[in-house]
Formats: structure tokens, sequence, C-alpha cells
């Protein structure tokens, strides 16, 4: 079966979202309208009201998105099943298991650290939930629901141990590439590479080489800067990728005064950037002064300032 490529965009992926998230409202309002009219905890209309508000408040995430929609739409999932567990008259309540399929759909979509946060903030609900049903029926938990609760935390520690894993293999295999595929620029690798004949030719021309390092005020504006980079190098130019968050540049044959002058060009054509710029001096290697660039940008908070001489690098 071949499905539509749009699927992979991340409107694709929303939409997908949406769908699911509509899906289980529903299923869950069938869920509580089955329920015998003796332990219906709301009436009917004012279920049905909670779900429409649900649906409301992620549907203009979706029509009307910003840089953290996603989060706040991952508050509201957990929220809301946070006030159905509470209202559940079950034991153990069905409506537990999805708060795990919300947690481990989030870290499937938004990678480990949107996972690890989805996971403290679930688990933050759960310990202001669970207290609360205590107190409503006064029995202890069930053999059921502690073995439901158990079984979701083996899958949480699970599947972030499988996340972490994919991450490293990610990262190898991002190294032992020539170009990033994120960016389109070379990897870090092949730009030390690169500096195994460019170091010792500008050395023997004595041509000056300035290398910078350039982090976007929004780290979500990585890909723009990295194509408005691509787009406005010169033919001697070499841009890379860094690291998660910064791309480097070398500049051949250009001093630190002819750097700052590239740099501001490259601003008209880009988002809002911090560049950190140094001159390479003799004799050193490229690794060293990328990673001297990287630690003058974790020296302080970098980011109302455009640009940052590193001090001279001793080697």
């Amino acid at each position: 079966m071949n499905l539509p490529s749009s699927l992979a965009t991340d409107r694709g992926t929303n939409t997908l979202q949406l769908t699911a998230r509509i899906l289980f409202a529903l299923l869950v309002a069938a869920y509580f309208i089955a329920l015998p009219a003796l332990h219906l905890p709301l009436h009917g209309a004012l279920m049905a009201l909670l779900v429409a508000l649900y649906l409301l408040l992620q549907g203009g995430l979706f029509f009307r998105p910003f840089s953290g929609a996603p989060l706040v739409s991952n508050l509201v999932d957990l929220a809301a099943l946070g006030v159905l567990i509470l209202l559940d008259p079950g034991e153990p309540p069905p409506t537990l298991a999805l708060m795990i399929v919300a947690v481990l759909s989030t870290g499937l979509l938004n990678g480990l650290p949107r996972f690890l946060y989805s996971l403290a903030i679930a688990a933050a609900v759960l310990l202001v939930v669970l207290p609360l049903r205590l107190q409503q029926s006064d029995t202890p938990l069930a053999a059921s629901s502690l073995f439901l609760l158990a079984v979701m935390l083996t899958c949480a520690v699970y599947f972030g141990l499988l996340l972490y894993r994919n991450k490293v293999l990610t990262r190898l295999a991002q190294e032992a590439t020539w170009q990033d595929p994120e960016t389109g620029l070379i990897s870090r690798t092949a730009l030390s590479h690169t500096a195994g004949w460019l170091l010792p030719l500008h050395e023997r021309l004595s041509s000056p080489l300035t290398a910078v390092m350039l982090r976007p005020h929004d780290p979500s504006q990585l890909d723009a800067l990295a194509s408005g980079l691509s787009q406005r190098l010169r033919r001697s130019d070499i841009g890379a990728r860094a690291d998660e968050l910064c791309l480097a540049l070398l500049l051949p044959d250009t001093n630190v005064a002819n750097a700052e002058r590239v740099i501001t060009t490259l601003r008209e054509h880009t988002p809002p950037f911090t560049a950190v710029m140094t001159s390479v001096p003799r004799e050193t290697s490229l690794d060293l002064v990328i990673d001297h660039l990287g630690e003058t940008f974790q020296r302080g908070d970098t980011s109302d300032r455009e640009l940052i001489h590193a001090p001279p690098l001793r080697v």
C-alpha cells in the first residue's frame, strides 16, 4: 500500500495526532455514556461539553500553531487524562491506560527529551489524582490497579531505553556520513577531513583563515540558517554542522575584519543568530579550534549578542 508522502511532513504528523485525539475522545465519551446511571460521574450533557471543550482547544492549537503549541497540546492531553482518571469509577480505571499511550506516542514522535518531559508531567499528574481517588473511595488500591501501574512504569522505562539507543545509533550514523541529513551541509567528521589538506595549504601560502560558529537565537531555525548559509557562501567558503545547535564556517583567505563583513552580509538573508569567530593559528588542529568556539558559547549567556570574538587559542 502506498501512503502519501505528505504524512511524513510536520503538518501530516500533526494531522494524524489530531485525528487520533478525536478518535480517543469519542471512545472516552462512549465509555462514560455506556456506564450505568448509578456510576455515571457526570451528567451526559456536561460530559459532552468537556469533550467538546477539549477538542476545541486541540483544534485551536492545530489550526493556529505557534512555537510552543506541541508542548501545550501535550499538557492539555495529560491534564484531561488526569480529570478522566479522577472521574472514572472503574477499578482499575480503564482511562489510566490512556496515560501511557499519550507518553509513548509523544516520545515516538518527538524523541527522548520530550518523552522524559511527558513522563515527568504524567507522574506529577498521577501523584495528584491517585490520592484524590483514594480519598473518594476510602479503599486501598486494588491489586489490579497496582499491577497496571507497574506495567505502565515498565513500558515507560523500556521505551525510554529504546529511544536512548536509537539516539546514540543516529548520532554515530551521522558522524560516519559525509553530509549532515538535517541541514544538507557537510558533517563535523567531513569538516575535520577537509581540514587535513586545507590548513597545511594556508600555512604554506601564509594566507589568513577565520573560523566562525553560528547558533540561531531560536533552535528550531537551525535548518533555515543552514539553508541561507548554503545559498550565500562564497565558492571558497566551507559550511558544516558543528553540533546539535550550531553550524561551523571556514572562511579561507579571510582575516577577522573581512569575516565580520561576511557575517554582516549573511544576516540579511538568514534568521537571527549569534556568531563566535577567531582566526585559526598556524600548526593547530581544526577540531581544537571548533571546540574552542563551542566553549566560548558555553561560558555565559550569549543569546542577546550578535558577534563575539573568541579569546586567542593557546596552542
